[in-house]
């Protein structure tokens, strides 16, 4: 026999014998090899099947005990020792402890395990005493509110509003900005703690020019521009109550001066 061939007889592990290995069971595993086989074979795996105890059967067998015996030559024995339970008794028969009139009195009755606690069922919604209570909110404030306005931990206040294409935008401002924005009917309220812009730029200035007529706030010739009365460089902010009509000439000389100053030359 070479190398490269394989063995078609094994010894078996328990009668010692020399057999084909049709009559051994493969092994298997990631670290068997193609011919490998199990030690017993197959008159031996019969003999093993046959005397390996049998389980015992719930409800039938109640306990197994095994105990050793000497005898005087000293050999010693293994005896396995079945006690069977006794047959159930009779629905309708009482047993002789039974206390008498124990039947007219009856034991309280247990309480039902709850719902959830039981595996399989399905909760009740709600029923979950961890379960937080839904939160009462109050009344919705006035869109033009500003002091129903309570700023966040860091003292801001979120706004939002939309873009001239469409796309909408959010940022935080303080809290003076929403209130000055909403008392200058820039932006309304949308709830204690968000204010919402009403126009977005390329409709804020049609909405000035359309509400002034095209006509300069200043020298009373036709505008095309927008003009802050008081000026961005000195706190003011782009609202309708702050934003006036105005013709190129008037926007540039104004510049950032204010009305007073700009009128009185």
């Amino acid at each position: 026999m070479t190398d490269t061939q394989q063995p078609l007889t094994k010894q078996c592990a328990y009668c010692q014998q020399y057999k084909p290995l049709t009559e051994f069971r493969r092994r298997t595993g990631k670290r068997s090899k193609g011919q490998s086989r199990r030690g017993a074979c197959r008159e031996c795996r019969k003999e093993l099947l046959a005397h390996k105890p049998k389980p015992a059967v719930r409800g039938k067998v109640a306990a197994v005990t095994a105990a050793t015996v000497i005898s005087d030559s000293g050999l010693t024995d293994t005896l396995v020792l079945t006690r069977y339970p006794l047959p159930p008794a009779p629905a309708g028969s009482a047993s002789k402890s039974a206390v008498p009139g124990a039947h007219k009195t009856s034991l309280p009755e247990q309480a039902a395990p709850p719902a959830h606690g039981i595996k399989g069922k399905a909760r009740p919604r709600g029923a979950d005493p961890r379960r937080k209570a839904p939160q009462i909110r109050g009344p919705k404030p006035d869109p033009q509110d500003a002091s129903a306005l309570i700023p966040s931990s860091k003292g801001m206040i979120l706004m939002r509003g939309h873009s001239d294409k469409g796309r909408r935008w959010h940022q935080e401002i303080d809290l003076e900005l929403a209130v000055t924005l909403v008392r200058e009917h820039a932006a309304v309220v949308v709830n204690r703690r968000t204010i919402r812009r009403i126009y977005s730029n390329k409709d804020f200035r049609a909405f000035i020019l359309t509400r002034d007529k095209y006509t300069c706030h200043f020298c009373g010739l036709y505008g095309d521009t927008i003009d802050h009365l008081l000026p961005r460089a000195k706190g003011g902010h782009t609202t309708p109550d702050n934003c006036v009509c105005a013709c190129n000439l008037c926007n540039q000389t104004k510049a950032d001066q204010y009305v007073e100053e700009f009128m009185g030359r």
